[in-house]
C-alpha cells in the first residue's frame, strides 16, 4: 500500500503580526515591535539603530495598519541616515568658562619677639607712647639710655619684623620692681602681646631679688584696671605725687 507523501511545511510569512499582550505585536521573524502609545503606533525596528545606538523607533502612525505599511517600506526602503552629526557641528560653540583664581591668601603675619629696647628704637617708642596717650618727661634717647643703663634687661619691646608694636619698663629700685609705659599698638590689642611683656618683667624682677612689682596706672586709663587685674594685681589704697625737678 502507498502512502500519500507529507503535506509541505508553509513558508513563515515574516511580516505576520505575532500579538504579545493588549497593544504590543511583534512580527514573525522577531525584527519588527509594534506598540501602541498614546499618540499613536510606534515601530521598533531591532535591525535599524539611531544615532544614539538604540533601536530605530518610527511613528506615531494612525493605525494599526499604516503601522504595518511602514514595517514594509522599512524592509524594501533604504536604510534611515541620521544628520545628527551635520546639526551638532552646527551648533554654536560653548566654552567652558575660565577657573576662577582662588583668592590669595594674606601674608602670614611676623611672629612678635619680645627683647631689649636697642639705641635706633627712640623714635618707634615715642611714637607708641604718643599713641597711647602718654604725657611724661624724661623720653629722650638720652634719658632712655641712662634708664636702660640703671636697669640692665628691663626696658622690653615687642617687634613684629620691622615695627615696634609694644612697650614695658621694668625698673628695681633694691627694694621694690617697678613697671612703667605698658602700651600696646592699637593693631595689635588684645592679641596677649601687653601679657607677654609684663610676664617677662616680672621674670626678670624676680631673677634680681624682687620680692614685690608695683605698677604705675594713669586715672584716664579706662581700660588697665582690668587688664592689671587680670595678671593677678590689686589697686593699692594709695595715690601717687610727683614733683618735676628743674
Amino acid at each position: 500500500m502507498l502512502r500519500s507523501p507529507a503535506p509541505m511545511a508553509q513558508p513563515v510569512d515574516p511580516a505576520k503580526l505575532k500579538r504579545e499582550s493588549a497593544g504590543r505585536y511583534r512580527t514573525a521573524d522577531g525584527r519588527f515591535g509594534i506598540e501602541q502609545s498614546s499618540g499613536g503606533w510606534m515601530v521598533v525596528d531591532d535591525e535599524q539603530t539611531n544615532e544614539l545606538g538604540l533601536a530605530l523607533v518610527r511613528g506615531p502612525f494612525g493605525s494599526l495598519d499604516l503601522a504595518r505599511a511602514a514595517i514594509e517600506d522599512a524592509r524594501t526602503g533604504p536604510a534611515p541616515t541620521s544628520n545628527l552629526a551635520t546639526r551638532m557641528a552646527a551648533l554654536p560653540k560653548t566654552t567652558k568658562p575660565a577657573p576662577k583664581p582662588e583668592p590669595k591668601k594674606p601674608p602670614e603675619p611676623p611672629p612678635v619677639e619680645i627683647r631689649v629696647m636697642r639705641a635706633a628704637d627712640g623714635d618707634a617708642l615715642r611714637a607708641l607712647w604718643k599713641g597711647a596717650g602718654f604725657k611724661s618727661v624724661g623720653d629722650d634717647d638720652r634719658s632712655l639710655a641712662r634708664f636702660l643703663e640703671r636697669n640692665p634687661r628691663l626696658l622690653l619691646v615687642a617687634a613684629a619684623g620691622d615695627e615696634l608694636i609694644g612697650s614695658a619698663l621694668g625698673a628695681w629700685d633694691g627694694r621694690r620692681g617697678w613697671i612703667y609705659h605698658v602700651a600696646t599698638a592699637s593693631t595689635h590689642r588684645r592679641t596677649g602681646v601687653g601679657k607677654r611683656l609684663v610676664r617677662e618683667v616680672e621674670r626678670r624682677l624676680l631673677d634680681l631679688g624682687a620680692p614685690r612689682v608695683n605698677v604705675m596706672v594713669r586715672d584716664d586709663a579706662p581700660d588697665a584696671p582690668e587688664f592689671w587685674t587680670a595678671l593677678g594685681y590689686k589697686a593699692a589704697p594709695t595715690q601717687q605725687y610727683g614733683k618735676d625737678l628743674g
